[in-house]
């Protein structure tokens, strides 16, 4: 009688029987091939090449263009003396944390909290305006805040004159402080979108019963929401510092890391040094120290995930 409801319970493939669990399991794993082909050839082969070209003297022109040679950790000795190199990489972590952690997180969070609590037509206005500055092209980004950060006829500079100050050169004499500016901009929405998503899965039913104990905006806030929040802030983390450390294209269209390496994050500096200076081999080297540190921010977040993910078992 067992044999048979075991049977009954299972599936023959190639005359082997399988259970109905372990086929769903394999379907899975059948769906999700695609993404794993994909993932290997566009990120993981890049990544295994860039360190083992990291390892060779190749450039992108001239006799190392093809017949380069290994040269062992002699990237990595030239990476770690090079003065220019620390400086991006201060750079990169004073733009990670000014523009994620001060001004993604903290503004797209409350933006969320904002919009949660406003009525439909101000929740379409400010989270349309929010919006269009994620969707438009990062060229056009940067050609908008170029316009307003120029010295002569910027909007930033008027506003200056008509309060009785002087104009400032953004791009210049501030041009860390410029590229936070814009990034936030820029990527402020797409927190604020992960929070408003959070927000609505939180049960009105708890506010609720907190304000009829008493409890007031701030304390539910403190108690209710950012206790229910703490897997999204930490996904958001991972996200938003990646993204931001990874940026490249809106810093070296704007300020082109300058003037002085001022706003040289590590993105700027491994394309200069691959590409301007043409030493393709030294380049992939600062990549590489570039995925270890993002690979050991994942780590740590993902740590954290882990030990709450434990604690809540």
């Amino acid at each position: 009688m067992s044999a048979r409801v075991a049977d009954a319970k299972s599936i023959y493939i190639f005359n082997k029987p399988i259970s109905r669990r372990r086929l769903g399991e394999l379907s899975l794993f059948m769906l999700m091939i695609p993404a794993m082909v994909l993932v290997i050839a566009f990120v993981v082969v890049p990544a295994l090449w860039a360190i083992y070209i990291s390892f060779t003297n190749q450039s992108l022109i001239g006799a190392n263009a093809r017949n380069f040679s290994f040269v062992g950790l002699e990237n990595y000795a030239k990476l770690f003396k090079d003065a220019s190199f620390w400086n991006s990489l201060k750079i990169s972590f004073v733009y990670v944390f000014g523009s994620a952690f001060v001004g993604q997180f903290v503004i797209g969070f409350s933006l969320a909290v904002m919009l949660k609590y406003s009525g439909a037509f101000a929740r379409g206005i400010v989270g349309g305006v929010v919006l269009l500055s994620w969707v438009i092209p990062e060229i056009v980004a940067v050609y908008i805040w170029s316009s307003v950060m120029n010295y002569q006829d910027g909007s930033a500079n008027q506003i200056l004159l008509s309060l009785g100050m002087e104009r400032q050169r953004w791009l210049i004499d501030s041009s860390l402080f410029a590229i936070i500016v814009v990034n936030v901009w820029r990527g402020t929405a797409f927190t604020m979108l992960l929070f408003s998503s959070a927000l609505e899965a939180i049960p009105e039913t708890l506010y609720d019963a907190a304000s009829v104990d008493g409890a007031s905006r701030w304390e539910r806030l403190r108690h209710i929401t950012i206790p229910l929040l703490r897997y999204t802030i930490l996904l958001d983390f991972i996200l938003i510092t990646m993204g931001t450390f990874s940026v490249f294209g809106l810093v070296f269209a704007l300020t082109g890391g300058g003037p002085l390496g001022r706003s040289e994050i590590i993105g700027v500096y491994i394309y200069r040094n691959a590409f301007e200076y043409r030493e393709i081999g030294y380049g992939s080297a600062a990549s590489v120290i570039m995925l270890l540190i993002n690979f050991v921010l994942a780590s740590i977040y993902l740590r954290f995930i882990r030990v709450e993910w434990s604690e809540a078992a």
